[in-house]
């Protein structure tokens, strides 16, 4: 079973002792598109400082909350040190088109699953045609089954074999964004 990232943003994230410290607000990634750390809402001073929770403090990652190991889990940053996330940081994967290797576009980046047993490592793309192809012909879905190793991760497009094309599914009942 795979979650999705887009399921992840506005859960509450908790402390052990049920205290709420903030909601997610986007997921930051390394070099590699595996998760890192989690962005939190409520940063402070005008916007140039964001707060966040390194993905090794998460405890727990359950369906209705994020619980973290302690507050000193919680950490700020200063806004332009995001740099690979979801849809806040410098480079954005929602909306990063996916190529074949031989040119042909896929579609875009809607959201993001991750194997529930596995953890942060990325287990496929939802990718979006557009919403009329959306509306009318549902999502589709792109596993990845050796891991992102056949993935070119760029910071405007990612790569993948033209044999990706084959293994993808439509959902006419994708539920992300709605």
């Amino acid at each position: 079973m795979n979650r999705s990232l887009q399921q992840m943003i506005g859960l509450p994230v908790l402390l052990p002792n049920g205290k709420r410290v903030g909601r997610v607000l986007d997921i930051g990634f390394d070099e590699f598109w595996e998760a890192e750390y989690v962005v939190l809402d409520g940063g402070f001073g005008l916007g140039r400082k964001v707060r966040i929770a390194k993905w090794t403090d998460v405890l727990t990652s359950g369906e209705d909350a994020l619980v973290v190991k302690d507050k000193d889990a919680i950490r700020s940053l200063p806004r332009k040190s995001l740099q690979r996330t979801f849809h806040t940081g410098l480079i954005r994967m929602r909306e990063l088109p996916v190529y074949t290797l031989e040119g042909q576009e896929l579609g875009r980046i809607s959201d993001v699953y991750f194997r529930k047993t596995a953890g942060t490592q990325i287990a496929g793309y939802e990718l979006t045609d557009g919403l009329l192809a959306d509306v009318f012909e549902g999502r589709r879905r792109m596993y990845l089954p050796d891991g992102p190793k056949d993935l070119t991760l760029g910071e405007d497009a990612i790569l993948v074999p033209a044999s990706y094309e084959r293994i993808m599914d439509r959902d006419p009942n994708a539920e992300s964004e709605r």
